[in-house]
């Protein structure tokens, strides 16, 4: 007997579903029921894309994002110091306390306030040292403007040391630890050079392997006049990412930061902010090179060549405020010209670009 609702009940009860055609669910039934030959191919290409093609595509969007935001920031880094060049007639210290007892410093500290963050960390005092007290909280922020993306996240520099002779700060037994923020561009002190081929003929030319002819100097401004073989042919900072950690070759070695835990450390944004530059062992990563056209000047060493977490080259900024990308075929030599000011040589963009 057919069911029907019944409006004696409080219950409902529901009609037979003899009287309907009702067919199972599509995705009860195989693929091949509901999909014909040519739609269960498409399917399947679909999925294979997604799958094979589309990661590396979007892998490498990632990457050309990083490389382009980190551009950008070293590009915003070059108009602070055209902002500092502008107030104080030349480019800032690469360093202060080097051997005359004044407050340890460099020059990141030196363009905070033509970097637009003051407001954010507040203000460093540059008559105490980076790693005091007094500027602790400052040192201590990470400065995203000081970072390329595509670097390790979360990196800090400890340092351990007591107060310069010339810092207002009274108190010179107290051994201060700061754990700075760190920065991924650095400036040159000297040009680091192998001891034969190629080394061997610039190191005749003793006046250019020495640690003053650089765009920038020690304790105090230089002018932009030093600079005679052009802004454009001068390096004034390059991409040496990864700091404190070791990195040879896209590999992270075992070993604390280069200088220890003295407030000479290279890596934080507020400390000495120069190092020698120069090209590396090609095969082991390490420095000096062997002399050859070879030795690798890029994305080998990030204690004093140019390092970046980027697939074919790092980032480099120069004395007339350009970013350029260099790639991984830099020539050693190219790039020891590069970074000397005054060495007479013009240093074409394809000279330095190939591939």
């Amino acid at each position: 007997m057919e069911e029907k609702w019944s409006e004696s009940s409080n219950a409902i009860r529901p009609l037979s579903l003899r009287r309907f055609d009702i067919a199972p669910p599509a995705w009860n039934l195989p693929m091949t029921s509901w999909l014909n030959r040519a739609e269960s191919i498409v399917v399947a290409g679909g999925l294979f894309f997604a799958l094979t093609v589309l990661p590396p595509v979007i892998l490498t969007t990632r990457y050309q994002a990083q490389e382009q935001t980190c551009r950008d920031r070293l590009r915003h880094v070059g108009v602070a110091f055209a902002g500092y060049e502008q107030a104080h007639g030349g480019l800032p210290p690469r360093r202060t306390g080097f051997n005359d007892g004044n407050p340890y410093g460099g020059w990141g500290e030196q363009i905070l306030p033509h970097l637009g963050v003051t407001e954010r960390i507040g203000q460093y005092d540059s008559d105490y040292d980076f790693f005091d007290p007094k500027n602790k909280a400052v040192v201590e922020s990470q400065l995203p403007e000081l970072l390329c993306p595509s670097s390790p996240a979360g990196r800090a520099v400890e340092i351990q040391s007591q107060a310069s002779t010339k810092s207002l700060n009274p108190d010179k037994d107290t051994v201060f630890t700061c754990l700075a923020g760190s920065v991924d561009f650095i400036s040159s002190n000297g040009v680091l050079l192998a001891r034969e081929g190629y080394g061997l003929n610039a190191l005749s030319q003793a006046r250019n392997n020495g640690n003053q002819r650089q765009p920038m100097t020690d304790n105090e401004p230089s002018p932009l006049s030093r600079i005679t073989d052009g802004l454009s042919n001068t390096l004034l900072l390059i991409e040496q990412a990864g700091r404190p950690a070791v990195w040879r070759k896209k590999e992270q070695k075992p070993g604390a930061g280069q200088f220890g835990v003295s407030p000479n450390a290279r890596g934080a944004w507020a400390g000495w902010g120069s190092i020698a530059f120069g090209a590396a062992h090609a095969e082991t990563g390490e420095t000096p090179g062997r002399g050859v056209g070879t030795d690798c000047s890029v994305n080998c060493n990030n204690w004093f060549g140019i390092y970046g977490f980027h697939p074919d080259g790092a980032n480099v900024l120069f004395c007339d405020g350009s970013v350029r990308f260099v790639s991984t075929k830099l020539d050693p030599l190219t790039f020891a010209y590069l970074t000397i000011r005054d060495d007479g040589h013009i240093i074409e963009y394809e000279d330095f670009n190939k591939n």
